[in-house]
């Protein structure tokens, strides 16, 4: 049994490829690949045809094959919102869902996908559900360029449910305790930093900032007067690391390189700490109590030595790195582990993603979640 994860970003693309036998997972494929300029805008496949030629042929390229998948849709587009839901199911759960989130949403409510958690409490009046909208342009763009690459989209889901997926498995090889562990998800990305929160194995809280590994690219190309290209590459090196004071340090073609990144890093904790201050005045103290001790760092820019200390050190959290194909067995060629061993983070989605595809596979059609389309079969957010 295999299962291909497609996590699109804006400038590039992860993909993530398990087989499972028995209760043996392998990585068959986990790499990146570049896409072309201006193809994803506002988290739209602007040519899906292109974009679905550019997959296929990394695809063949690998020696890999897949006749279907599950591809992520971008947190930072999505309309999440916590609200009153009767004891409801199926398309009369996202009924009463859209009813109740449109006056709240930045887009036309015919012009988006609806999903709504399964009310948790059985009661005879309404409970708290999680409401999750997505322009469908967003969905059905990226399910058609995977349709161009000749691969059946089977499930899309949110980048902060296949992050949870991970961490959730890795937590369940853990004691109850541990499972039922509160704590806060950091995730770097490229553009968008988002903070999710989750308690109870639920998802409390998810909010976003303009900020990720892009800005520290631009800082080390201004002060090594280098191309941006080239300053990315120079990041994600094994040998870069961060000091505690901020300052980065580079091994380049010409020798030793240091780059102050003290204002970038300050500007980045400012607006955690901006983030856990609101979270704090949404809820109650005997709410949050311990939530926010707790942090797990993944996305590209996590594995970079020295970051996650740096952030425990000025959020003042216990900071573990997100580890997601720690163990399980692995078919690398000689290349692919050398570019992924050092940064396995930023496959976090990916492998979320993979994860689910797994899932659903196990799934008997008749028991799985009835969906707006086939094709987009949204997975819980809560």
């Amino acid at each position: 049994m295999q299962s291909l994860g497609l996590d699109l970003g804006t400038q590039s693309a992860k993909v993530m490829v398990l087989s499972k036998n028995g209760a043996r997972l392998d990585v068959e494929l986990a790499g990146s690949f570049e896409i072309p300029a201006d193809s994803v805008e506002n988290g739209v496949v602007t040519n899906p045809k292109v974009l679905g030629k550019v997959l296929a042929n990394y695809l063949k390229g690998q020696g890999m094959s897949a006749d279907k998948a599950v591809y992520s849709v971008p947190s930072n587009l999505a309309v999440l919102r916590w609200v009153n839901l009767p004891q409801l199911s199926g398309d009369e759960l996202r009924s009463a869902a859209r009813y109740k989130v449109k006056r709240h949403l930045p887009f036309h409510i015919d012009g988006c996908y609806i999903e709504a958690s399964q009310p948790t409490e059985e009661s005879s009046d309404e409970t708290q559900s999680l409401v999750v909208a997505i322009p469908r342009a967003v969905v059905d763009s990226r399910a058609e360029a995977l349709l161009y690459a000749g691969i059946e989209p089977v499930r899309a889901e949110l980048e902060g449910q296949a992050i949870l997926r991970v961490i959730e498995r890795r937590l369940s090889r853990r004691s109850a305790l541990w499972r039922d562990a509160s704590l806060t998800i950091i995730d770097l990305g490229a553009t968008n930093t988002h903070m999710y929160v989750v308690q109870n194995q639920r998802l409390q809280f998810i909010r976003g900032v303009k900020i990720g590994a892009r800005m520290f690219e631009e800082a080390i190309a201004k002060s090594l007067d280098i191309a941006h290209p080239i300053a990315a590459s120079l990041l994600k090196q094994a040998d870069t690391s961060l000091f505690s004071e901020g300052i980065l340090s580079i091994r380049t073609a010409n020798g030793l390189g240091v780059v102050n990144l003290r204002s970038e890093l300050e500007k980045l904790t400012r607006e955690f700490t901006r983030l856990m201050r609101y979270f704090r005045s949404l809820h109650p103290e005997r709410s949050y109590a311990g939530i926010l001790d707790h942090a797990v760092l993944c996305g590209g820019l996590a594995g970079l030595p020295g970051l996650g200390d740096y952030l425990e050190e000025n959020l003042g959290l216990r900071v573990e790195i997100a580890q997601p194909i720690a163990g399980i067995m692995t078919r690398f060629t000689p290349d692919t582990f050398s570019s992924v061993s050092h940064r396995s983070e930023a496959f976090t989605v990916a492998m979320g993603l993979s994860l689910a595809g797994l899932r659903s596979n196990h799934t008997n059609r008749s028991q799985k979640e009835e969906s707006i389309e086939r094709e987009f079969v949204w997975s819980r957010s809560a």
